[in-house]
């Protein structure tokens, strides 16, 4: 990625090693414990001030230290249920992030020095940068400055037409940029939290554009933020009318009667869930599954029954819902920004409010603030099946028929990330050992995002390790080896031997299916948020 991808550093820090980051089941950047009694975490930007090295500012930095392991073990005392540890620990996490002494702009050395060096203007424009974020962001910091990105202009550019339109999904076909292509197309499922253009970002920056040019013949679903009517919307009548119903008219257009499927996040679970319904009946329809930092197995924490009650889930949901009940693209986004609130909340409001900063441009912030509205029925219905993890124990059932995922002979790329906030890798890994074909495992040195965001590059790496996978990550970890190339290249050419012979290129549509308007399409625009230029 760019110089300012603020996952960039941790492709110096991606070596071999005696044992995998993340053991056990705590995140693997609060490792070691050791270190933060004697220094802040090095990938915090807010202590590298040097100033920070002086006596005045060196007391306060070791009493916030050992407040912050305080409150992060309070989370681990032996009262609080197993169960119950993982919001004790999200909980203590905010508050430890929230008391950290540079949050403060008297607390903060190189605020203070900045307004002594610009003589007030620094502070002036800090002041000026929360008035807007008030106004304009509900008093959320800036990640993007306004305009940067527009759809169609520098986000999601690669040439292609929609060929199936309804109220939930357009169906994108991409335009074909080789003479031939493989017989087997792809189809490209996102999660129903995001658009879809985190699979077509900035040229040279997208999955759809390097498959494409890979020669493949690309589909993608892309979904729009729910209308009022949508609030009853369940999981089984939008699987029926969003994945199933694109995969229908993948294999109209072009004839093929299996489609390579590919989800990220969210989305992985309704394509993997695709292949294994199609299975229990013996349908074709599936040729292989690509799962990016997808989750398919949530065990409770204790191994037991997860004691999420009917009304704690109805109680979230209501949180987080508008006026119309549906759950709010906005307030998801924060739920999110709460999970990295270091890097998502403090260091920008830091730079915006204390420095008089403005953040640079960048895609991957343009998408995540771009949000989905989600039905209030589907956002309680997938909350309580991950609780119950019925996807995992073979209890899901989805248009009548029952989803066994050790059934699906499909093979299978998995991606993860190893700096994952949102679905550690672990999990990621516990997920593909539940399908029925042969896994090609990958482990991405980025987070949730930028694990699957991987153009080809010098930096860019992942590592495979032994198949089967065995039961332990930790086993993988030990017999893994690092790969120096993108993994974009490493699937294109484990698909290539599944996607049948070579045929003439396909123009988009079909006479059932004709093209109609030029890609992103409208429902993308759907409630766009400012930054991408006010579209609608």
């Amino acid at each position: 990625m760019e110089a300012h991808d603020p996952e960039q550093h941790i492709y110096d820090r991606f070596k071999p090693s005696v044992s995998p980051p993340n053991s056990g089941a705590r995140r693997w950047y609060r490792e070691p414990r050791k270190a933060v009694e004697a220094r802040p975490d090095p990938g915090d930007a807010r202590f590298r001030d040097v100033v920070w090295n002086s006596p005045g500012y060196r007391f306060l930095l070791r009493g916030y230290l050992v407040w912050r392991r305080l409150v992060l073990a309070s989370a681990e005392v032996p009262f609080v249920p197993a169960w119950r540890r993982p919001q004790a620990r999200l909980l203590a996490e905010l508050v430890a992030e929230a008391s950290a002494p540079a949050n403060t702009f008297i607390g903060n050395p190189t605020a203070l020095r900045r307004v002594v060096t610009t003589r007030g203007a620094s502070l002036a424009r800090g002041m000026s940068n929360l008035l807007d974020d008030v106004v304009h962001r509900g008093g959320r910091p800036a990640k993007m400055p306004t305009g940067a990105y527009r759809l169609g202009t520098n986000l999601a550019t690669t040439p292609g037409r929609v060929v199936y339109r309804d109220d939930l999904m357009e169906v994108l076909q991409y335009e074909p940029q080789t003479t031939e292509v493989h017989q087997v197309p792809l189809l490209l499922i996102p999660a129903w939290v995001n658009k879809f253009y985190i699979f077509d970002l900035a040229p040279g920056r997208s999955l759809v554009e390097w498959a494409v040019r890979e020669g493949f013949t690309v589909f993608a679903i892309s979904q729009r933020s729910p209308l009022p009517h949508h609030e009853k919307t369940g999981l089984d009548e939008y699987f029926q009318r969003v994945p199933l119903r694109a995969l229908d008219v993948a294999r109209e257009i072009t004839g093929s009667s299996e489609v390579h499927l590919t989800g990220v996040c969210a989305g992985g679970m309704l394509a993997a869930s695709l292949a294994a319904w199609l299975s229990a009946a013996g349908e074709p329809g599936a040729a292989s599954l690509t799962l990016l930092v997808s989750a398919l197995d949530h065990p409770s924490p204790d191994n037991g029954v997860n004691r999420w009650s009917d009304l704690e889930i109805k109680l979230l949901t209501r949180i987080l819902a508008d006026r119309d009940g549906l759950v709010d693209a906005g307030r998801i986004s924060l739920l999110f920004d709460l999970l990295r609130s270091r890097d998502t909340l403090w260091q920008p409001s830091i730079s915006g409010w204390f420095l008089g900063e403005r953040p640079e441009p960048f895609d991957i912030w343009a998408w995540s603030e771009d949000g989905v509205g989600v039905p209030r029925v589907l956002f309680e219905q997938t909350l309580r099946s991950s609780i119950d993890n019925t996807l995992a124990r073979g209890r899901l059932r989805l248009a009548g028929r029952p989803v066994d995922l050790s059934t699906a002979p499909q093979n299978a790329f998995v991606v993860a990330g190893v700096r994952d906030h949102i679905i550690p890798w672990q999990t990621v890994y516990h997920s593909a050992r539940l399908l029925g074909g042969d896994v090609a495992f990958h482990l991405v040195p980025s987070g949730h995002v930028g694990s699957i965001i991987s153009p080809p590059r010098p930096k860019a790496a992942y590592r495979t390790g032994p198949t089967p996978l065995p039961g332990d990550p930790s086993v993988w970890w030990t017999g893994s080896v690092p790969h120096q190339e993108s993994w974009w290249q490493a699937w294109t050419r484990w698909l290539a031997p599944l996607s049948g012979p070579a045929v003439p290129a396909r123009v988009p549509g079909s006479t059932r299916h004709p093209a109609g308007d030029f890609a992103p399409g409208r429902h993308v625009r759907s409630r766009a948020r400012r930054h991408q230029g006010g579209d609608s």
